[in-house]
């Protein structure tokens, strides 16, 4: 898994031996505000999507997880209130851990000092983040390319400058994943394409993920 792949086999032992595995299946809410557990959790296995529901009660993509990512840093900065709600796109295996027992117990730092550490260099951003989602507007085609540009760094092979994405999605797949209707989702495929940003092969994309990069920060 990517996202835990910088840990020693040591750690990954007494991170397995104190997780929870859960099950969740496609379309459950896994995490919302106010009515989860404090706690963090591991993706482990299948596709989730993080979503902001901003102050208009528009809903918003901010990634798509796969396995290694953790969702909740709002557990281990406390203050910090949002309107993020992760749910299983695919059927999900989720690990979830206290952040006293991830930060002490795997990471190997006293979580009071974590804690504060946390919130002097990661809680203004993150309360930055918060108010920035308040006021985003994504497009369809935002919302596809940043998708696929997450589906290609977490399941993807590299070749070149492009990431090859071969999960067998759809293009009603893909639509779901935005949350938005087929032939809008078909539309902008179909100029990504034209423009070189994506290419597809049946139910496999490949991506240019510089050209994604580019057009996200315009």
């Amino acid at each position: 898994m990517k996202g835990l792949a910088d840990l020693s086999s040591r750690k990954l032992e007494a991170l397995r031996a104190r997780m929870k595995i859960r099950q969740f299946s496609k379309h459950s809410i896994m995490y919302k505000e106010g009515e989860s557990d404090d706690a963090a959790y591991i993706v482990l296995a299948g596709i989730a999507r993080l979503v902001c529901v901003n102050r208009k009660g528009k809903r918003n993509l901010l990634e798509v997880l796969g396995p290694g990512d953790v969702i909740e840093i709002p557990s281990l900065l406390p203050d910090i209130h949002n309107k993020l709600t992760c749910e299983a796109f695919t059927d999900c295996q989720i690990g979830s851990i206290s952040p006293t027992a991830l930060v002490e117990g795997v990471v190997g730092i006293k979580f009071s000092d974590f804690s504060e550490a946390l919130n002097l260099t990661v809680g203004r951003w993150w309360t930055l983040l918060e108010r920035h989602s308040n006021f985003l507007n994504q497009t369809v085609r935002e919302k596809i390319m940043l998708a696929l540009f997450d589906l290609g760094r977490k399941f993807g092979q590299r070749d070149d400058h492009a990431m090859i994405v071969d999960l067998g999605l759809s293009g009603q797949d893909i639509a779901d994943l935005v949350e938005s209707s087929r032939p809008k989702v078909s539309e902008c495929l179909k100029r990504l394409v034209a423009e070189g940003v994506v290419k597809r092969d049946h139910r496999r994309f490949i991506i240019d993920s510089v050209k994604i990069q580019t057009s996200l920060r315009s």
